[in-house]
């Protein structure tokens, strides 16, 4: 029974539409950082989350946009965090 559960478990999980996951150059790419400053964010245990798989770092690109909307700063920030509207471009 246990082996039909966890084919089932495995079926869901293989339909189910993941994001690919960003490496560390990828992130540090799109941050405008540098991969050491990566490293050293995640070694002192700040920064945006990150996986784990084995040896390799990756970041899910909905962390990647959470922690660059949580570190917005100035007065367009302030107007978007109390519902404002967006900022002009």
């Amino acid at each position: 029974m246990t082996n039909t559960s966890h084919s089932s478990e495995r079926e869901s999980v293989a339909k189910t539409q993941l994001e690919p996951l960003l490496n560390e150059y990828e992130f540090a790419e799109i941050t405008g950082r540098s991969v050491a400053s990566a490293r050293r964010d995640r070694f002192l245990g700040k920064g945006c989350p990150y996986v784990k798989l084995g040896f390799l770092v990756k970041y899910r690109p909905s962390d990647v946009r959470a922690y660059i909307a949580q570190n917005v700063r100035g007065v367009q920030a302030e107007a978007l965090k109390s519902g404002g509207a967006e900022p002009r471009q």
